[in-house]
């Protein structure tokens, strides 16, 4: 592992509070924004979506794991921060920090698919 601290994003949301047709990849553009200072980046990020994202109204959510082929962090290590989807002023969304139980999100594997 990089010194470098590994870093990894949650935020849940409901289909209808995003207005977008790729909605996992603006959410996780906002994340990597608030969090990073960049935009997601399919080459440097790992994006794993849970949840129906073409129903309507369904929760789901997502986990970022930013600059996942850097490292191999000890989940339980790795900096994790959590967010919720919030409507915003003219029909867009800000992300508000959530608490969230690790457990669940520890036991997804970093940077593959579970």
């Amino acid at each position: 592992m990089t010194s470098k601290t590994a870093q990894r994003i949650f935020v849940k949301f409901r289909t209808d509070q995003v207005l977008a047709d790729r909605k996992k990849v603006v959410v996780a553009t906002a994340a990597c924004l608030k969090v990073l200072g960049r935009d997601f980046d399919f080459k440097r990020d790992f994006l794993h979506a849970q949840g129906e994202i073409f129903k309507a109204n369904s929760r789901c959510h997502i986990l970022i794991d930013c600059d996942f082929g850097d490292s191999k962090p000890d989940l339980g290590c790795t900096e994790l921060a959590c967010y919720r989807v919030a409507p915003g002023a003219e029909m867009r969304f800000t992300l508000q920090e959530e608490l969230v139980h690790r457990g669940q999100i520890d036991a997804v594997p970093w940077g593959k698919h579970s």
